[in-house]
């Protein structure tokens, strides 16, 4: 299939159609370009601290995969949700996918992986697996998160190999190979690439959000306010904060049309893609129309928790589905009750 073309041809019907929500969605953000492509028990962590990946990020060329024409979708696969509307489908049975979301509203990515035909193509970007505080680039993953990754592997056992990509942080590459461990793929390459950084959803660097709401109750406080718009301060320190933050909803589609689908074609099948909170937790919020909780402001301060993200499904009728996925047991975690493995 020729992806490029037909997302292309999707994005197209879908904006004639009324769908988009902005020109923004088609992919015409002229604040930024897009990023050029590269190529079993559960043990859980409750929760993590901050995540402050860095904006330049070395890039390589991505795995290749073969092409077949496709056609336009049909609309069924188009969804409006709850006043923001939106081109991707985010119920797996207008894709006729036998899938249910938990209670959370996470799906399971090994239940993701085995509903999704070998037809489609699928790619998971999920935040790293739990690891070392206070290194910044250079933590590593812990005992408890070399064996949640290699865990989530084991759920993902197959005999295709998988294209993996991360951001140059030492735990998002170690993610990537010990889910790699887990499947049994000994010679899988991980891809360093910064199409999927942090600082995605910022106009400004990490760095000067973090130096802004430092004393103010730290950046995930008001990663998670702007991802369900609800910032809430000051009316002059609002004004600012706003200013350091995208359009959300234009900017999460551009991220799933410029990021994900226009580089699909030169990822194999099924894609691991590794990032950070700050990337994720906005993309989860994104795909389930802020409906999941990951209010880490609120009662019961819920946070992205490791290994969860989203999984872009594209099938063989150019239908493309989002839905917010989980690796661990649950999707999200608390801060507050994270296990401490230095203690043990």
């Amino acid at each position: 299939m020729d992806w490029s073309k037909n997302t292309i041809k999707f994005l197209s019907a879908a904006c004639i159609a009324g769908f988009l929500i902005s020109a923004t969605a088609c992919g015409d953000d002229s604040s930024e370009g897009s990023p050029a492509s590269p190529e079993s028990t559960d043990v859980s962590a409750s929760s993590a601290s901050q995540d402050n990946p860095e904006s330049s990020i070395s890039q390589d060329e991505p795995g290749s995969s073969a092409s077949q024409e496709q056609q336009v979708p049909p609309q069924v696969c188009l969804e409006a949700m709850q006043g923001e509307l939106i081109h991707f489908n985010t119920d797996p049975a207008k894709a006729n996918l036998v899938l249910a979301p938990d209670v959370d509203g996470f799906y399971d990515m090994g239940d993701v992986y085995k509903a999704v035909p070998k037809t489609s193509k699928v790619a998971f970007v999920i935040r790293h697996s739990k690891r070392q505080k206070n290194l910044g680039k250079e933590s590593q993953l812990t005992p408890i998160g070399v064996q949640m990754a290699q865990t989530l592997g084991s759920k993902l056992v197959s005999d295709e190999s998988f294209y993996y990509a991360s951001t140059d942080f030492v735990r998002t590459r170690e993610t990537c190979n010990n889910i790699a461990i887990g499947r049994g793929e000994t010679d899988a390459e991980v891809v360093t690439w910064d199409g999927i950084n942090g600082g995605y959803f910022l106009t400004v660097p990490s760095d000067t959000l973090d130096a802004l709401v430092s004393t103010r109750g730290g950046n995930q406080k008001y990663i998670a306010q702007y991802a369900y718009d609800e910032i809430m301060a000051a009316p002059s320190f609002e004004d600012q904060l706003k200013s350091y933050f995208q359009d959300f909803f234009p900017r999460a589609n551009q991220f799933v049309n410029e990021v994900i689908l226009e580089n699909m074609p030169r990822w194999k099948r099924v894609s691991i893609l590794v990032s950070h909170d700050m990337l994720v937790e906005p993309l989860i919020v994104f795909a389930s129309n802020r409906t999941i909780d990951l209010k880490i402001y609120q009662p019961d301060y819920r946070w992205v928790n490791y290994l969860s993200g989203i999984a872009v499904i594209d099938d063989e009728v150019g239908c493309v589905t989002v839905l917010p996925v989980r690796g661990d047991s649950v999707g999200w975690m608390i801060n507050t009750q994270e296990i401490d493995e230095s203690a043990q």
